[in-house]
């Protein structure tokens, strides 16, 4: 009865974390993996909140770009890899969210 306890549990998180795997996130680990993944990401949000998210993105961004500069980062590559940090592991959504904005719902994918 045990075994059939932690077989149930390890099927349920495999499938959880298959689900979770799922939704394409930023890799900001370099500009070139930036870019690739950003696409991948944009693949995945439909036509109708695609401008949208562009702008949560460009939003994101001069954010992120403000507060390393008010940090006293004036270097644009160093900037750069400030805002790949902030985004890396990033959904649409996450971004969506983190600029205020309503989540895309998943019926509407």
């Amino acid at each position: 009865m045990k075994l059939k306890k932690i077989i149930t549990f390890f099927a349920v998180a495999a499938l959880l974390l298959g689900l979770i795997g799922c939704t394409p996130t930023i890799d900001g680990s370099s500009e070139e993996a930036f870019d690739t993944s950003y696409e991948e990401v944009m693949k995945e949000v439909p036509e109708k909140d695609k401008l949208r998210v562009k702008a949560a993105f460009a939003a994101f961004t001069a954010k992120k770009t403000l507060e390393a500069t008010l940090e006293g980062t004036f270097s644009k590559d160093e900037i750069k890899k400030k805002v790949y940090a902030a985004m890396d592991g990033k959904t649409a959504n996450d971004i969506l969210k983190l600029t205020g904005q309503d989540e895309i719902k998943e019926e509407e994918k």
